[in-house]
């Protein structure tokens, strides 16, 4: 009569998973700058931000500003363009 000990036979080696070597290129991979959103205000607006591996870490708040202010700007006037004629925000509370 055998006896089982547990064992699954003997051992198959795995072999390790394929992995990529170093990348090709040295260096960060160069992008073409934040996709278009199909207003031309927004996308001038957003230019700037392919910009910012170029300035040092510490000119970046300054940048961020600009473009903020400029989007608020733009898309304000977006909004106002959109309220037909009469009609309020929904800010406004009718009383």
């Amino acid at each position: 009569m055998e006896h089982d000990t547990g064992a699954a036979g003997p051992a198959e080696t795995a072999e390790p998973p394929e992995t990529a070597g170093p990348p090709e290129t040295a260096g960060p991979p160069e992008t073409a700058g934040p996709p278009a959103t199909g207003e031309p205000r927004v996308d001038a607006a957003l230019s700037p931000l392919g910009e910012l591996d170029e300035l040092p870490v510490s000119e970046h708040p300054g940048v961020y500003d600009r473009i903020h202010e400029q989007l608020v700007e733009v898309l304000g006037e977006l909004h106002s363009a959109q309220t037909p004629a009469g009609q309020g925000s929904a800010e406004q509370v009718v009383g």
